[in-house]
């Protein structure tokens, strides 16, 4: 078996300043040929799934291209353009192939394509032709559409938020585009869209209500018939048409899988009303925080998700920290200009900067600090410790930390995901010694701080994560949609990919 390896990662924020160009995925995550495998291979990634199942079933593995950036605003044409002009390149030239396997998201938004993992998937198609197996991954938060459904054979989402099973997922991916080579066999397709937004903070897998739904999942798939099952929680702040929930099954009998399908969906819809945010305003959430007869309490300002596209300069929370005189706090504000001042100040040096704000009026404006530098870091970087794509290596680039009166600001000139704990740790500073750990994240916080964390905080911050659905001005999105219409009414419609 020869099968071709590659993909394009986003997570696409409409909402978010400026555009994501091709320098941002070569920062973040890209890969070419054998660097692929050399990069990727023993990471708890989608691709080091992949890798390790292909392998074990003796298959010749062709990696191609692979390109992966911090969720940001929308892609530049151009960045799109030029990535997939080199995945057709190694496409054809390292043919022929049996079967193709993608590292994809589902909320991936170009200039001029709104879907463009389903852009991605028919290229594909156009190159290689309907008869070969195409099985590709996709994100929790995917936005699936019925092109990017139709244009794959099968798709594999993940389980978990925060994401610890994308090794797994991988693994599953390959396995299945084996058995389709090896038997010719095609699964019939169950995709239910529901007229569902959700935000980030409350689609958490592993606690009541969607691990009830996730439980009857797994129990389908271990039934017979069942190839595989998805479901995809969608990603709200791509404002396209494809937005929302949905459920996708694959199996033997076109019926059973429209039936589970069917099933999943309305548990889903059973639950909406259990999946509304509660947040706490931010002068009270930190009054609380400090309060606290324990630590670390964790400040969740989810608003600032740089996971979901923010910026993460926002300052809501480091300025209540400072007028409220917090001790052991540790914030981590994405800043170039103030890293390469505290840079400048050198280790011991006096601080007096404008901090965070600077990348628009969403997040709040910019706080000035004052203090020292406590360290300095030409680079930063760590290798992943926790569950969170374990063993991959990120770089903060040129950072510092500051300390103002027992706040310590950690100063990034790259915006980095606050998914391990290695972020604090490559710093100096002790997770498990801080009172407060201010985090720009909704769930992915909890691989790197949920075991330490005595306590946390829903901050009602603002900005283009904002839990508050209400606050965005969608043009593009479905209507109706719960919870932006509580009378919406879920009516599966008939299934186009029952053929």
């Amino acid at each position: 078996m020869r099968i071709a390896l590659g993909g394009l990662w986003h997570e696409t924020n409409t909402f978010a300043a400026g555009r994501t160009t091709l320098a941002d995925f070569r920062a973040y995550q890209y890969a070419e040929g054998a660097g692929i495998l050399v990069r990727y291979q023993g990471t708890g990634t989608e691709l080091s799934g992949m890798i390790a199942a292909t392998h074990a079933a003796g298959a010749d593995l062709v990696p191609t291209v692979f390109a992966g950036a911090v969720p940001s605003g929308i892609i530049a044409r151009a960045a799109l353009d030029d990535i997939c002009a080199s995945f057709e390149r190694a496409l054809a030239s390292g043919g022929p192939f049996d079967g193709v396997l993608l590292v994809l998201h589902g909320a991936a938004v170009a200039e001029g394509i709104a879907d463009a993992d389903a852009h991605v998937l028919g290229i594909v198609r156009a190159r290689l032709g309907a008869r070969i197996p195409i099985a590709a991954t996709f994100d929790y938060h995917a936005n699936l559409g019925a092109s990017m459904v139709a244009r794959a054979d099968v798709l594999v989402g993940y389980d978990t938020y925060p994401h610890t099973d994308m090794h797994a997922r991988g693994e599953e991916a390959a396995r299945l585009l084996i058995r389709m080579i090896q038997t010719g066999a095609r699964p019939h397709k169950a995709h239910v869209k529901l007229p569902l937004l959700t935000a980030p903070i409350v689609q958490r897998s592993g606690t009541k209500p969607l691990s009830e739904v996730y439980a009857r999942l797994h129990a389908a798939e271990d039934g017979p018939g069942i190839w595989c099952g998805s479901i995809a929680m969608g990603f709200p702040y791509s404002d396209i048409a494809e937005l929302g929930a949905s459920v996708l099954v694959y199996g033997d009998d076109a019926g059973k899988a429209e039936d589970v399908a069917r099933d999943l969906a309305a548990a889903l819809w059973d639950v909406r009303h259990d999946l509304s945010p509660r947040l706490v305003p931010v002068p009270e959430a930190v009054a609380r925080a400090i309060a606290a007869s324990e630590g670390p309490v964790v400040l969740v300002d989810a608003a600032d998700n740089v996971g979901g596209g923010s910026a993460g300069d926002g300052t809501a929370i480091l300025a209540e920290l400072l007028a409220q005189g917090a001790r052991d706090a540790v914030v981590v504000i994405a800043d170039e200009a103030a890293a390469r001042a505290a840079l400048t100040a050198g280790e011991g040096g006096a601080f007096d900067f404008p901090v965070g704000g600077k990348c628009d009026i969403l997040h709040g404006p910019p706080v000035r600090v004052r203090g020292f530098v406590r360290r300095t870091f030409a680079e930063a970087r760590y290798r992943h410790v926790g569950s969170y794509m374990a063993g991959y290596e990120t770089s903060m680039g040129a950072a510092a930390v500051v300390d103002a009166d027992g706040v310590r600001v950690l100063l990034t000139t790259r915006r980095t995901m606050p998914f391990d704990a290695g972020q604090l740790l490559s710093v100096g500073l002790d997770p498990a010694r801080q009172r407060i750990i201010v985090v720009k994240s909704a769930i992915a916080w909890r691989a790197a701080y949920g075991a330490v964390a005595k306590s946390f905080i829903e901050v009602d911050t603002p900005g283009v994560c904002a839990s508050n659905l209400a606050r965005f001005a969608y043009r593009n999105r479905p209507r109706p949609a719960y919870p932006l219409e509580p009378d919406a009414v879920f009516e599966p419609a008939p299934n186009p990919h029952a053929a």
